[in-house]
């Protein structure tokens, strides 16, 4: 049988190994706090991905139901209005329309409107470009469809390089590869491989050529 001596030897012995381990567990302990302290821990995180930028067009004005008004060289007012409007990128003055329409009083009365589905607007020189199932409408005097025209906003002058469909309200329609409408309205030019027939004699002003 062991002596005394030699069992308490060996329970100081394993004490001494217990107490080394506990100062080895509250050392590492020590380590992890200081490097978590020291952030290595979220260094070595994995890092989130960053959130994609949003999908807009810089520096761009937009805007809904837009409308211009003003008056033309007659004295009369005329506004252009579209669903949806932008300024060009690289053109301020440009301002691209979706939807457009314009609405000219003739000094002599009656007014006219014309429509596109898609166009340009020059705020400077004030020209209205339209494409894309373009109509121009006078009342019951006559409706014209083409496919492109320019319109001189103040001059209420318009021009079109396009085929021409006009139906009048007297009676009688024209084809034709162009159009140009003059004198505050009064003068239409019907352009290019022109073909007319009327049933009755056109309204006073119109010409065809």
């Amino acid at each position: 049988m062991p002596t005394d001596h030699a069992s308490r030897a060996l329970r100081t012995a394993s004490l001494a190994r217990i107490l080394s381990w506990l100062a080895a567990a509250i050392g590492l302990g020590f380590v992890l706090l200081f490097l978590a302290q020291a952030g290595l821990f979220h260094a070595l995180m994995p890092k989130q991905a960053a959130a994609p930028a949003p999908a807009v067009q810089p520096d761009r004005i937009t805007a809904d139901s837009s409308t211009v008004t003003g008056i033309d060289n007659e004295r009369q007012p005329y506004e252009v209005k579209a669903r949806h409007g932008w300024q060009d990128e690289k053109t301020p003055n440009l301002v691209h329309l979706e939807g457009p329409q314009g609405k000219f009083q003739r000094a002599s009365g009656g007014a006219f409107t014309i429509s596109a589905e898609i166009g340009r607007y020059d705020t400077e020189i004030k020209t209205l470009d339209l494409e894309n199932n373009v109509v121009l409408a006078q009342g019951d005097r006559f409706t014209a469809r083409m496919a492109e025209a320019q319109i001189a906003v103040r001059e209420k002058k318009l021009v079109s390089n396009s085929k021409v469909q006009a139906t009048f309200g007297a009676g009688g329609n024209v084809d034709a590869n162009g159009m140009q409408i003059t004198d505050d309205g009064a003068r239409i030019l019907f352009l290019n491989g022109v073909k007319a027939r009327f049933d009755t004699a056109s309204g006073k002003g119109d010409t065809v050529q």
